[in-house]
């Protein structure tokens, strides 16, 4: 549709300019009365209780016209108009009444078009003799703009909130970012202090999210990235982002920072080590982990991090030493010893594996208290897991199975076996 309306003001100016070229002085007149037509609409945009729709069609009929548009009256009249009827709208919440929301918001969003339009003209029109215009549009249009730019966060609200219409909520959030880069106000005290700025850029990122506009998501995340509450989910999107559009390399150095940055957050270490799962690269994903407790030794969940690859890698001695450290680190740290005790019952099945089976009766008997060695280590861990998770079952109960069995803990595998029935 932009583009339908797009090629027929394009069509209109063509004509006009041909018209011009045939008939200047019928072309000169018609100019004359346009701008005699503007004025009149910035009239009645001005006068109470005039006729608005009057005004914005004089300004529709004139706006073909180079010569007007070029000149900053239009666009402040077609600001105007527009600012009445917000204004008319708006007067209706104070008077208990209830107003048109999507015409209010429409209207204040065409407010700002108009007038950044407006104050991007009169910085530069001239008059007929090639002298630069008085400029005596910027400093109340501004005024406007900056004390109204709250209701560009209402508007969006309503849309995402209220009408689940992501579109229009992104189109109200992005203005109110974009607003404060934009030349007119820029450099504002309300909006160098403007504090909303990073949370409106979160609700910004989450419309983009679910509209699959990546490029939005990627150009709002930066401020998210500085939200006092939000900060997290910038790195969040951006790596949704980055991942949705295809680019790896910055998905993976994304999700990499987040793991730096927030390390108990479990969308990064996640979705990093399924990557490294799922495209095998475990001795990747070690060097990252190696540097990360290189550079934090006490950083117990970097430590169940390299433990968990080197479990993974079937390095485990080094499993061990890492889920230790983590439990050092962090004696309550319930998944680092379900995953060491694991990591011990898993050393007692490949010991057994690869036992002869032409041993001796005595032979056979100190092979097997080697792996029952390895079940008296895990005993311990898969345990605790037990006292501090004990509704997570998962965690402990087939290993606290396998413990008891071997071990021979009749009253304890019993406990066990009636848990497992149930």
């Amino acid at each position: 549709m932009k583009k339908v309306l797009f090629s027929i003001s394009m069509l209109m100016l063509s004509c006009a300019i041909a018209f011009a070229q045939a008939d200047p002085k019928a072309y000169a007149k018609e100019v004359k009365n346009a701008q005699k037509a503007v004025k009149t609409a910035q009239k009645l945009a001005d006068t109470p209780n005039s006729d608005l729709n009057q005004a914005q069609s004089l300004i529709d009929g004139a706006m073909k016209y180079p010569e007007v548009t070029s000149q900053p009256d239009v666009w402040n009249a077609a600001g105007t108009v527009q600012k009445k009827r917000f204004e008319a709208e708006q007067a209706k919440l104070y008077l208990q009444q209830t107003p048109n929301y999507d015409n209010m918001y429409s209207s204040l969003y065409n407010v700002y078009t108009n007038f950044f339009k407006c104050d991007e003209v009169e910085k530069t029109a001239v008059d007929k003799k090639g002298r630069p215009v008085k400029v005596k549009y910027h400093a109340p249009n501004k005024k406007f703009l900056v004390d109204n730019r709250g209701w560009l966060i209402n508007g969006g609200v309503k849309y995402y909130n209220e009408d689940k219409n992501n579109e229009q909520a992104l189109k109200y959030f992005s203005l109110y970012i974009e607003s404060a880069q934009n030349p007119m106000l820029a450099g504002d005290s309300a909006i160098v202090n403007d504090t909303l700025i990073t949370t409106i850029a979160y609700y910004a990122s989450l419309a983009s999210m679910q509209l699959k506009d990546y490029k939005s998501v990627l150009k709002f995340t930066p401020l998210v990235k500085q939200d006092r509450e939000n900060h997290r989910y910038g790195y969040e999107f951006t790596a949704s982002a980055y991942r949705e559009m295809g680019d790896t390399a910055q998905w993976i150095a994304e999700l990499q920072e987040g793991v730096k940055k927030y390390p108990d957050h479990n969308y990064f270490v996640g979705n990093l080590l399924d990557y490294y799962n799922n495209s095998g690269k475990f001795d990747e994903a070690l060097k990252f982990a190696n540097d990360m407790v290189t550079k934090d030794p006490n950083d117990s969940f970097m430590q169940y991090v390299k433990g968990y690859l080197c479990q993974n890698l079937k390095k485990y001695d080094d499993a061990i030493t890492a889920y230790k450290a983590a439990i050092a680190i962090k004696p309550d740290y319930a998944e680092a010893h379900s995953n060491l005790g694991l990591v011990y019952c898993t050393q007692a099945r490949d010991y057994q594996d690869k036992m002869p089976t032409n041993l001796s009766n005595a032979q056979y008997k100190k092979e097997l208290e080697v792996v029952k060695g390895y079940y008296r280590e895990a005993r311990p861990h898969y345990e605790k897991v037990r006292e501090l998770k004990p509704a997570e079952q998962q965690m402990w109960l087939n290993g606290l199975y396998s413990i008891y069995y071997m071990l021979n803990m009749g009253p304890e595998l019993e406990e066990i076996e009636k848990l497992m029935n149930n």
